[in-house]
């Protein structure tokens, strides 16, 4: 075999591995196991914020593209849970994707907290969040909704994290990117909104080095009827929005709309 061949042959295998590498899904309950000793046993853990369990539902895992030697981990710790009621942790790891040895952690209190809009589901984003030069940023999409079939209510929020030698750290925490909801008589008519962002990076770079942030928001709000028998949308209306986001000393700030009543 001459050099080339053997080159493109390994060039071929590293690809394969990567491939089959980046569905980790497989290999979560060993990670989750490295991460947590004594999970697997159903043992209630310990750590400075008191006892806590795994959600092994809310367990997701991903190799990292752009960074393929390392792996992606998120958990909810879950530190409460009552009837409609409960208060959970998110727990955001980074893991040597060969030996599978922690490299950073990050907790965040209290960022899975439910009561009647709860978690159903946690997504890792590799998009390119290129923040500043020489740093790559990835994100963890929270999903929540409700169970209200006549007011339903869906959400997407998004946090991005920072690693940074053997530090791992927030930098953006819960900008909802996607909402819907509305009231209706569950066979037609109702009133609904449905709200979709996108996230931009601006070339202006502000403080130590940040770029600012443009959240691009389209609104659509839309009433339902029955006309001639048939469910139709009768009315509807569309807004888009812009907001900046710049960096503080430790984080972006989210706009003052985003802030609760």
């Amino acid at each position: 075999m001459n050099r080339i061949t053997f080159a493109v042959a390994l060039c071929g295998l590293l690809m394969v591995g990567f491939a089959q590498a980046d569905d980790c899904r497989p290999q979560l309950p060993k990670l989750l196991d490295q991460a947590y000793p004594g999970q697997a046993q159903g043992q209630q853990l310990h750590d400075e914020r008191g006892n806590f369990w795994l959600s092994a539902e809310l367990s997701i895992c991903k190799v990292w593209p752009a960074r393929p030697h390392l792996t992606l981990l998120a958990v909810s710790l879950m530190r409460t849970e009552e009837n409609g009621y409960g208060e959970s942790d998110l727990e955001v790891l980074v893991l040597d994707s060969i030996s599978q040895t922690i490299v950073a952690r990050h907790v965040e209190p209290n960022l899975l907290d439910w009561d009647a809009i709860f978690v159903y589901g946690l997504e890792i984003d590799t998009a390119p969040y290129r923040l500043r030069e020489g740093d790559l940023a990835f994100g963890i999409r929270v999903k929540r909704r409700n169970m209200s079939r006549p007011n339903p209510v869906y959400e997407t929020s998004l946090s991005l994290y920072e690693l940074q030698s053997q530090r791992l750290r927030s930098v953006l925490s819960g900008l909802v990117m996607e909402s819907s909801g509305g009231e209706w008589d569950t066979r037609c008519a109702g009133q609904f909104t449905e709200t979709k962002g996108l996230l931009v990076i601006t070339e202006h770079a502000g403080n130590k080095g940040y770029h600012d942030l443009l959240l691009k928001q389209k609104r659509v709000e839309s009433r339902m009827a029955e006309v001639a028998g048939e469910c139709k949308s009768v009315e509807e209306s569309t807004r888009r929005v812009q907001f900046r986001l710049e960096y503080d000393e430790l984080r972006y700030l989210l706009p003052i709309e985003f802030s609760p009543v």
